[in-house]
């Protein structure tokens, strides 16, 4: 009978295990291995309390452990994962209990119906509580994700992974008798730690988004530092052909004077007329740029559109409407087209046509980004080149499709369609703005 009463209080934890850690580490696990993971937790239980009672509880922390970690293969995600877990899982049952005899009684627990209630009752606020993480993980997943190696989340794995030892230390090795009043001092100590715990993450988060501002601040200075730069190289090349134009009509002069029309022809053809080729060569289509009305995105391109040009590389610039919005994190959007575009350039200067088209088009609710270019020879499977590592370059290159393939995973509103057409080599990004 003790037996049994231990497995049906084992199986409500479970259930609150899987419920809080559904939410948490995003995975579903299919039946088999939730019920593979009741049974291993049982087990595990009932070896290690005949070793020693206070190790028994051991099981349900380590157990959910393994099972996370064969699906990430990450041991230390997968004890943060868990830790989280079984803090929010203690926090919401020392709740529970707390409100319990403060507003029943406390024997109303020892009973099997006050039990199920009070079970019910935690796995519920668990259930809340992680569902509430779980929206603010994915309100902030890029950030989190960018910030996952760094001092500040090393910090967090540290805390969350030492709060839950002191938790299960206290919970299961305390020598007291009284278990009124272990629950009170344990409601009120979890109550405030737990407190400090969501203070400690919140100031956290506001110090990686300030930072995260930082950088973004910083880039858009910088791209727009270029693109001042390269408006006063254009302005001084308008100041140079201004000094030029009388210049260039006083050598006319003489030929119309005599009316030497077949001198003023050649003359045009061999002197005149090579300007306007030089002069369309370094046009740098700075004023198609208008429409980008975000300075990071339009120093960016017009960085590589003059290095492009600097290459010899024809560039096709279409931006025939304002882009004011792209719904997507800057800094990402910005690695994205630096990719592709330095990609695009480096492909292309082996053509014999040596042409790139960049394109910002809006429609409906949607921003394609497309940049075309020609390439020489053959171009390896698709499959193959947005694989970490893999190059036509030599070594220890070919990481940027892979980064802007992961990039690109990142966000649910957005995709990137590459294909192959007409000997060019075409990536389009589809952006949704809502």
């Amino acid at each position: 009978m003790h037996t049994i009463y231990i497995i049906f209080i084992l199986s409500f934890s479970i259930l609150t295990i899987l419920a809080t850690l559904h939410n948490i580490s995003g995975y579903k696990f299919s039946i088999i291995e939730k019920v593979l993971l009741f049974l291993s937790i049982i087990i595990s239980y009932f070896i290690l309390y005949l070793i020693n009672i206070n190790l028994a509880s051991i099981s349900t922390y380590i157990i959910p452990i393994i099972f996370i970690y064969i699906r990430n293969n990450k041991l230390l995600k997968s004890i943060f994962i868990q830790a989280i877990t079984c803090i929010i899982i203690i926090f919401s049952d020392n709740i529970i209990t707390l409100i319990i005899i403060k507003c029943i009684s406390e024997d109303f627990t020892r009973t099997t119906y006050g039990y199920i209630i009070t079970s019910l009752l935690i796995l519920i606020l668990a259930y809340s509580i992680s569902k509430l993480l779980s929206i603010i993980i994915k309100k902030y997943g890029s950030l989190i994700t960018e910030y996952s190696k760094s001092k500040y989340s090393i910090l967090i794995y540290v805390m969350v992974i030492l709060t839950l030892g002191v938790f299960y230390i206290n919970i299961n090795w305390n020598i007291s008798d009284d278990a009124t009043y272990l629950a009170q001092i344990n409601g009120i100590l979890f109550l405030i730690y737990g407190a400090l715990m969501i203070i400690i993450t919140a100031i956290l988060l506001f110090i990686l988004k300030k930072d995260q501002n930082f950088k973004i601040k910083e880039m858009q200075m910088n791209n727009l530092q270029e693109y001042t730069y390269n408006l006063e190289c254009l302005y001084m090349d308008m100041r140079k052909f201004r000094h030029d134009y009388i210049n260039i009509i006083s050598s006319m002069a003489d030929f119309i004077e005599s009316k030497d029309i077949e001198g003023l022809a050649k003359h045009f053809t061999e002197h005149i007329y090579p300007l306007n080729t030089e002069m369309n060569k370094n046009n740098y289509k700075l004023g198609l740029l208008k429409n980008i009305l975000m300075p990071e995105i339009k120093g960016l391109l017009s960085a590589k559109i003059i290095r492009a040009q600097e290459l010899g590389v024809d560039v096709i610039l279409e931006i025939v409407e304002p882009i004011d919005k792209i719904n997507l994190d800057i800094i990402d959007l910005n690695r994205c087209l630096g990719i592709i575009l330095d990609n695009a350039i480096e492909a292309t200067l082996p053509s014999e046509e040596k042409k790139l088209h960049i394109a910002f088009i809006k429609k409906n609710s949607s921003i394609f980004i497309v940049v075309s270019n020609t390439f020489e020879g053959k171009i390896p499977p698709l499959s193959k080149i947005f694989k970490a590592g893999f190059s036509t370059k030599g070594k220890n290159r070919g990481l940027g499709l892979s980064n802007l393939k992961d990039i690109m995973n990142k966000y649910s509103n957005a995709t990137l369609d590459t294909y192959i057409e007409d000997n060019r080599f075409t990536q389009n990004i589809t952006i949704s703005n809502y």
